[in-house]
């Protein structure tokens, strides 16, 4: 077989191994397995297909041949400024590779998106049948899923010994890491579907050669099978996309003919749907459903983040930024939710995302691709009814759902499809290599370079990919131990740009720095103490790690809430072994503010800083200022309690604790700060009986034994206290305070 055949099949079989594989892959060797993934699938095939598609026009064509659309120049645009947004981004990292945990959102995801328009539009002729084709490999692939998430939700899976674990869920499937992200998916397909069913009457016997051709009975199982599985998601965005398309579907079939009866069909479906919106009679099953940020949320953290300065209206923030834009512009009602602790990286709908992350000039630019396409359509839809209707479908979740790399893939997949199968009446851009000695020999060079580039480019992916098993290994071992911080160095070290790593790696040196300082002294090993506190706090803010200069992870992500107030736990919990460590904590945490102003969490810490410096006053401020971000934290609350004890004021103290006691009455912290408190007071009876729920309720709650027996020695019960310090010491197994404390009690 000649290069160049080989060539032409390598673009050929990419477009064919992606349109069948993207819905479907997934690996369970990295932390995330879909996006991340797929990602990678997509870049690869892409990249290369590329290249042999240039390599080989280059060399054996002689000529460069780009077939024009009237897509090019708003693709072109949309690409432009997503560059430019990252340029200028508040976290490039992110906004380049995806923010870690989705992936899709990045810069490098949205030029993968745009070479698989180039190269289906440049590659796929609609005289061929190729279209026919690839919605033939398309329909196979979604058989396959509809296959294998029935299977799971039946339970096939968890029984089979030998899997991977996350196969074992019963809201596994290979779309997405949820069942609504299925949903949002097989609504785009049952719309593809319902076109379908539109254009024939026969569906075993297509002459529409736009349309696959493939056995009735499979055809059916889809719509059916992926109807079915809509209904058990029972997720609302894709009801309501699902109900928009058949609505439009069941109004064309009447206004194209009285007569025919399909749009009955329609209507059948239709008030399904209703009921399922209205009633929800699958809700016995309880799958898990997906929490994603409302609607309201969403469009209000958009507008705010637009409005920030004029660069974030007319670029954004960035791809990939969302979790900047959630963190510092979410409204203050949120702390009122039950999940007001979750740091969303996406909003519910992509347009929101757009124009968050990209500005106005990315949201024009979108809607510039749409509107161009649609104005190309217009004449043509009677005979792009199937790929018009999925498209429609796919534009719909865009405003009630956020994307994912399958969403994308296919609305890019959709959209150059369709413009493959309409009438093109621009010219193609032809450069000659012929006749130009010295422009072939540079673009030959040109290809040479492209290729080492890509060479070098898939080196550095795969270093990255092997950095994520590192670390998802690191997940896998309990508790945090030596080996497991062996594993999340090395994804630090062999991935240096992802904050993530290390962010957890520093978490993993606090683990063990607390474990150490938990000691008896006579026991703390201080050389290994002070070697995690230098690794925690350089592997943070940056510093020398084993002789290298290391990036911390506020460096490579300054703008991240999450490496700002990991730091300053940092210097929270070191504040006792390390000098200027409440210095240095108190900047963290006023910096985590700064970029999350309504969280009361930060305002905590920074106050329990202010309390070890002997700053009442400025603690104090702290704790009220978290108590009106959120009415019910309770550990503010109990903080401001405290603060008048340090200030000596042990009635006022003991008053607010009261009351919270009555407020939070199963809180644990709040019934032993309530005892302890009594113990001070010398009201013995009070503390006695209040700590003794402690300890029947928390067993284990050592400070409470300690406090107990406390309180029965100075009321004169040293039997009873001897039982309480026994049980410290069993809990606190060396302790020589407990030890010296009990001796002096035997005596």
């Amino acid at each position: 077989m000649k290069l160049v055949d080989i060539l032409n099949k390598i673009v050929k079989y990419s477009i064919y191994v992606l349109v069948f594989l993207v819905p479907l892959f997934w690996l369970p060797f990295s932390f995330e397995a879909y996006e991340f993934n797929k990602q990678y699938l997509l870049l690869f095939l892409t990249t290369f297909a590329l290249f042999s598609w240039l390599a080989k026009m280059v060399f054996f064509d002689k000529e460069i041949r780009f077939k024009r659309t009237s897509l090019d120049l708003p693709i072109l645009a949309f690409l432009g400024v997503a560059l430019f947004s990252t340029l200028f981004s508040v976290d490039r990292i992110s906004s380049l590779f995806g923010f870690y945990g989705r992936f899709s959102d990045g810069l490098i995801g949205l030029f993968g998106m745009g070479m698989l328009y180039f190269l289906i539009t440049n590659n796929v002729k609609d005289k061929s049948d190729k279209v026919e084709k690839i919605l033939k490999v398309f329909l196979y692939s979604v058989l396959a899923v509809i296959s294998i998430s029935y299977l799971s939700i039946l339970g096939v899976f968890s029984r089979i010994p030998g899997l991977p674990g996350i196969m074992g869920q019963r809201t596994f499937n290979p779309v997405a890491g949820s069942l609504d992200g299925l949903s949002m998916f097989l609504a785009i397909v049952i719309a593809l579907l319902i076109g379908l069913f539109l254009t024939n009457s026969k569906l075993p016997l297509l002459e529409n050669k736009r349309i696959p051709k493939l056995p009735s009975f499979i055809y059916w199982f889809l719509l059916f099978g992926g109807f079915g599985l809509i209904l058990i998601a029972d997720f609302v965005p894709a009801l309501i996309t699902l109900l928009i398309v058949l609505f439009l579907s069941s109004a064309f079939s009447f206004w194209q003919s009285k007569t025919d009866r399909k749009w009955l069909y329609f209507l059948g479906f239709i008030l399904v749907l209703l009921v399922f919106l209205v009633m929800d009679p699958l809700r016995f099953l309880a799958l898990p459903k997906e929490q994603v940020l409302g609607q309201a949320d969403s469009w209000r953290i958009t507008f705010s983040s637009l409005t920030e300065s004029i660069k974030s209206g007319l670029l954004g923030n960035g791809p990939g930024t969302f979790h900047y834009e959630f963190a510092k512009f979410k409204p203050l009602g949120f702390n009122e939710n039950s999940f007001w602790q979750i740091r969303f990286d996406r909003p519910s709908s992509y347009i929101a995302e757009i124009l968050g992350t990209m500005g106005l000039m990315g949201l024009l630019a979108y809607f510039w691709i749409i509107r161009k396409f649609f104005l190309s359509l217009i004449a043509n839809y009677k005979k792009h009814i199937p790929l018009s209707l999925a498209f429609l479908a796919i534009l719909t979740s865009q405003f009630v759902y956020y994307q994912n790399t399958v969403l994308a893939f296919t609305f890019w997949l959709f959209l150059a499809l369709i413009v493959v199968s309409l009438p093109n009446r621009l010219p193609s851009l032809v450069i000659s290599l012929k006749d130009f000695s010295r422009s072939y020999l540079m673009s030959r060079i040109l290809i040479v370079i492209l290729g080492i580039t890509l060479v070098f480019f898939y080196s550095f992916q795969l270093k990255f990919y092997f950095a994520d098993i590192q670390y998802q290994n690191s997940t896998l071992l309990f508790p945090v131990n030596a080996k497991r911080i062996e594993l999340l160095e090395k994804a630090a070290s062999i991935n240096p740009y992802r904050a993530h790593y290390k962010i957890i790696l520093a978490r993993a040196y606090l683990n063990r720095i607390i474990s150490e300082m938990q000691k008896p002294p006579d026991l703390v090993d201080q050389l290994t103490l002070s070697d995690y506190i230098y690794r925690a706090i350089n592997v943070s803010k940056g510093g020398i790690i084993d002789g290298k200069v290391v990036k911390g992870a506020v460096e490579v992500s300054p703008n991240r809430v999450v490496g700002w107030g990991t730091l300053g736990i940092v210097y929270r919990e070191i504040q006792l072994v390390a000098q200027g460590a409440p210095e240095w904590g108190v900047k963290a945490f006023e910096k985590s503010i700064e970029l999350e102003p309504t969280n009361p969490i930060f305002y905590t810490e920074l106050g329990k800083l202010y309390l070890f410096s002997g700053e009442i006053e400025k603690g104090r401020e702290e704790f009220e200022k978290a108590i009106e971000l959120k009415s019910d934290y309770i550990e503010a609350h109990i903080q401001l309690a405290l603060t008048y004890e340090q200030d000596e004021d042990l009635l006022q103290s003991l008053q607010r604790m009261k009351i919270l006691s009555q407020q939070f009455p199963m809180n644990i912290d709040v019934l032993f700060q309530l005892g302890r408190l009594y113990f001070n007071s010398n009201l013995l009876d009070e503390a006695i009986t209040q700590l003794k729920i402690v300890v029947n309720l928390v067993p284990s709650h050592s400070n409470a034994h300690y406090v107990l027996g406390a309180s029965y020695e100075k009321n004169g019960d040293i039997d009873l206290a001897i039982v309480e310090f026994e049980k410290v010491l069993n809990l606190n197994p060396g302790n020589p305070d407990v030890e010296a404390k009990l001796k002096d009690l035997r005596k």
